[in-house]
């Protein structure tokens, strides 16, 4: 008896839920799918190359090779799994797997996260600076260390 009263008092909640559950899901997939082509077609052009290229220099900060800045650049603009896709071929030392990992969580996907944080109408770019600040502050102070 009880079982059968809480279950017909949650249904309107639960068909509540449902409904907005699924509007969300299918206005999130407008962006994502969108945003994952783009960057799918984009990480199959050499101008990723050309700014990993571009960016080795910076890297050293680090103390990283220049070749990492490619999985930064694949981590921050396509997703995380694609930076973890490039990261064994590198033979990054310990003290850089750790630089480089650490900097991957606190900034990555850059590009469909702050899609979604628009969305979300939340202060998107303070959330975007915040993630890169903390990342290269993180990859400065490993790199001190």
């Amino acid at each position: 008896m009880v079982k059968g009263f809480l279950f017909k008092d949650l249904r309107p909640a639960i068909a509540s839920v449902a409904k907005r559950t699924s509007v969300a899901f299918w206005d999130l997939l407008k962006i994502v799918i969108p945003v994952y082509t783009v960057m799918f077609l984009l990480s199959h052009t050499p101008l990723i190359k050309i700014l990993a290229d571009f960016l080795k220099p910076a890297m050293a900060l680090f103390g990283l090779p220049g070749e990492s800045a490619l999985a930064l650049i694949l981590g921050n603009f396509v997703n995380l799994y694609a930076a973890l896709g490039l990261i064994p071929l590198l033979n990054l030392s310990q003290k850089q797997m750790t630089t480089l990992s650490l900097m991957l969580l606190t900034s990555h996907s850059q590009i469909f996260e702050t899609a979604v944080f628009i969305r979300l109408k939340t202060r998107f770019l303070t959330l975007l600076l915040l993630r890169i600040g903390t990342a290269v502050l993180i990859g400065l102070l490993l790199a001190w260390l």
